[in-house]
This record gives structure tokens, C-alpha cells and sequence, in this order.
């Protein structure tokens, strides 16, 4: 077998952008940034200042178009090509990253990722998560490369609103329970095995670090456990992507908190604006531990869901198991539990939901 594998350069740290100059300018001089509502507000004193001290010119600057679709892609093309740009800088969360980075791929020009909250991975992956353009979700799109470089401010970062980083560390962890859970047994190549291993820092380094770090973003300091936390969110979980999912197949990279996720956000009157994808993720981890019967694992993942206020109930998403019973069959219908060691049944599910159930009710005694 022969595969390449492609990873994200990055510098961090609070003057991490003062390495514009000397990262970028190799790959030319003129940039077109694509930036989102609020996250390049909250970057753009300090990336300004980088850029107007380097030999950086910015020839426009562009909306990445409120979602992640194929048509916002399809128009920011036009725009880019309308200007000298040899370089693109995409700035602010996940839409707006992924945006930038299929949208380069297309254009053909080196992008430069920027994140300005740590709630996913996306500034040092490799695939772009495509979106209709009402929201919904559509698919994967798997590419090349990941951005050349991304500048991680952990200043920036700091000051973003909490729930994001908080919804992150869910949504983090996740990504060792599943991937070790569905390597299982399997003997795996070089890259697979390293992207595994890896993963396991996903679920130590969060819990070690995730509480400390909430405290640090909401006094909006940057403390060695933010650090610790942010990075483990945004590099960490892309290391692991790019190296489980060299196939461009979700079989390494996704499970039953994600299964879970995708049927609980289409239980109708659910509102998943309101529960972010990371938050929703990080309760289904606890029925993945419960079916998977993993005890240890559970208590640890459930006293530390309890510690950070991540759901660790159904309540805690506004659900009910009346509301969620009759589609319990759904779960074992997603595509992202089709790579398992074992066939995951309703009964099995049935039980883990209660048990959980039990267990909350239980505790509040």
C-alpha cells in the first residue's frame, strides 16, 4: 500500500502572528481574507498590525457566506478570481475555515488558517464539512492538504465566548472512544495505528486539562491549561483525522456518540441551535462507554461531563426517553456505526439509555 500523508505546520502562542511574514511570504505577497461575523472582529487588531508590519498586502477582503456549502464556494471562486490574490488567510471558527479551505483547493492557491474560538480541529484538517444552505448537513469533502500553516492566538482563543471551547472539549474526547473503539481487534497500518495511539491524549489531555481551562476562558487569561486545552481541540484531534481517514472513509473517524448526535438533531422540536454539535457528542460518548461496557471509563468521562456542566442527561439536551424511544431503531441504522467490533442492537441501546437514566436519578437522590 502507498499513501501519502500531508500535516498542518502551526505556531502558537500569544505573538504568534508576528510569524506571519516569515511563514507566508514565500508563497507571495497578495492575500484575500475570508472571514466570518464575528471571529475576524475579534482578531483583527493584532492580525492587522502582523500584517501591515510585514510585506503582506491584502487585495480583498470576503464573507465566506453564513455556511459551508458549495455555493457560497462557487461565488467566493468568482470573487477571488476577479483579484491578483496569491494566497488566501481564512479567519474565525469552523464554517469559515472549511470554507477557505475548499474554496483554495479549487483556485489552486496555498490557505492560511487562523482560528480565533477552540471548539474543533478544522484549522489543521484536511476535509471541509459541507453544508445546504439552509444548515443542513451534506457530506465530507476530503482534500489534498491541509492548510499550510495555521496561527493559533491563544489570546484570541481566550477571549472567545466559553460555550465554544466547552462544547469542543465533548466533542475532542470523543475522538479516542470512537476511534479505539472501532480499530478494535484490527490490525492496522503505520498511520492508522500511529492515529489511534494519538488519540488517546484527546480523552487524557481534556480531562487532565478541561476544567482548568473553562475557568482561564472565563476570566479570559491564558493559562497553561487553556493552552494545553486548546491545542489538544484544535491540533491534536487533527492529527488524528488526517491519519485515520487517509481512505476517505468515516470508518476510524466517527461512532456512536455521532450516530447519536445526527439522529437525537433530527427528533423533531429538537433544537440544535441551541445544543451544539460538541455538547451533544460528548453525552452520547456516555451510552457508547455504557453499550461498549466500559465502567472505568464511563465514571470518569460522567464525573468529569458532571464537573463541566456537558450533558450528561437526557434533560440536559431537553429530551425525554418517551421522546427519544421510538427512534432508538435509527441509531443502529447510521452509517457511522457500520465499522464496529460488534453489531450494535435497539436493546442494546434500550438499556444503556435507561441505565443512564437510573444512574442521574439516582445521584440527585
Amino acid at each position: 500500500m502507498t499513501y501519502s500523508v500531508n500535516l498542518s505546520n502551526y505556531t502558537v502562542g500569544e505573538s504568534s502572528y508576528d510569524h506571519i511574514d516569515e511563514v507566508c511570504s514565500h508563497y507571495g505577497k497578495k492575500v484575500v481574507l475570508i472571514v466570518g461575523d464575528h471571529g475576524y472582529q475579534a482578531a483583527a487588531q493584532a492580525l492587522d498590525a502582523a500584517i501591515g508590519k510585514s510585506c503582506l498586502t491584502v487585495v480583498a477582503t470576503l464573507h465566506y457566506g453564513g455556511e459551508c456549502s458549495y455555493e457560497n464556494v462557487a461565488k467566493l471562486q468568482k470573487e477571488i478570481a476577479a483579484t491578483d490574490a496569491e494566497m488566501i488567510f481564512a479567519i474565525g471558527g469552523g464554517r469559515v475555515l472549511d470554507t477557505g479551505k475548499f474554496v483554495a483547493e479549487q483556485v489552486g492557491k496555498p490557505v492560511f488558517s487562523f482560528p480565533t474560538i477552540a471548539s474543533n480541529c478544522s484549522a489543521c484538517t484536511s476535509v471541509s464539512i459541507m453544508y445546504g444552505p439552509d444548515g443542513g448537513f451534506l457530506r465530507p469533502e476530503f482534500l489534498k492538504e491541509p492548510p499550510k500553516h495555521a496561527f493559533i492566538q491563544t489570546r484570541v482563543l481566550a477571549e472567545a465566548p466559553v460555550k465554544y471551547l466547552w462544547a469542543g472539549l465533548g466533542d475532542t474526547y470523543a475522538k479516542y472512544y470512537e476511534a479505539s473503539m472501532s480499530s478494535r481487534g484490527e490490525a492496522l497500518n503505520h498511520a492508522l495505528a500511529m492515529g489511534v495511539n494519538i488519540s488517546r491524549q484527546c480523552a487524557d489531555g481534556v480531562i487532565e486539562h478541561g476544567a482548568l481551562a473553562l475557568q482561564a476562558n472565563q476570566q479570559k487569561i491564558v493559562t497553561e491549561a487553556f493552552e494545553q486545552a486548546a491545542m489538544i481541540v484544535i491540533v491534536t484531534t487533527a492529527l488524528v483525522s488526517i491519519l485515520v481517514t487517509l481512505d476517505h472513509t468515516p470508518d476510524y473517524n466517527s461512532g456512536l456518540a455521532h450516530a447519536i448526535y445526527y439522529t437525537l438533531t433530527n427528533i423533531p422540536g429538537f433544537d440544535d441551535e441551541t445544543h451544539l454539535h460538541g455538547e451533544i457528542v460528548a453525552f452520547g460518548i456516555l451510552i457508547l462507554l455504557l453499550v461498549d461496557g466500559q465502567r472505568e471509563e464511563f465514571e470518569r468521562v460522567y464525573n468529569f461531563n458532571c464537573e463541566t456542566r456537558l450533558p450528561h442527561a437526557l434533560a440536559d439536551l431537553d429530551l425525554d426517553y418517551g421522546q427519544l424511544e421510538p427512534y432508538l431503531e435509527s441509531i443502529t441504522q447510521m452509517a457511522d456505526i457500520r465499522h464496529n467490533p460488534y453489531q450494535i442492537t435497539r436493546e442494546m441501546l434500550q438499556a444503556a439509555f435507561l441505565e443512564l437514566e437510573a444512574i442521574n436519578k439516582n445521584t440527585k437522590k
